[in-house]
């Protein structure tokens, strides 16, 4: 089943102002309330996991306008394909 992001059209509660997720099958309606306050809500486009079993090409990541992070050593990204983002995406410093 697919995993579903909903948030508040306006106001809200705690739990629809901040977004939250609902798993439902394909052929069930879209939410139009929260369920807790019953304020309208709507879904939300979501970030998609792009995932294969197998490897693809630099140049196939960059026909496809992919980009792809690997990461190194300190625990950064740096990017290996594609044109898009930075070339690389550091760690965070611990406070």
């Amino acid at each position: 089943m697919p995993l579903y992001e909903y948030a508040a059209v306006s106001g809200g509660c705690r739990k629809c102002k901040g977004g939250f997720e609902v798993m439902q099958k394909l052929a069930e309606a879209k939410l139009k309330k929260c369920p807790k306050c019953g304020k309208p809500v709507e879904r939300q486009l979501g970030a998609v996991g792009v995932h294969t079993k197998f490897a693809m090409s630099k140049s196939k990541l960059n026909d496809l306008g992919m980009t792809k992070y690997v990461k190194t050593s300190d625990g950064s990204y740096e990017r290996t394909a594609g044109h898009k983002g930075p070339k690389m995406i550091r760690k965070p410093e611990d406070d």
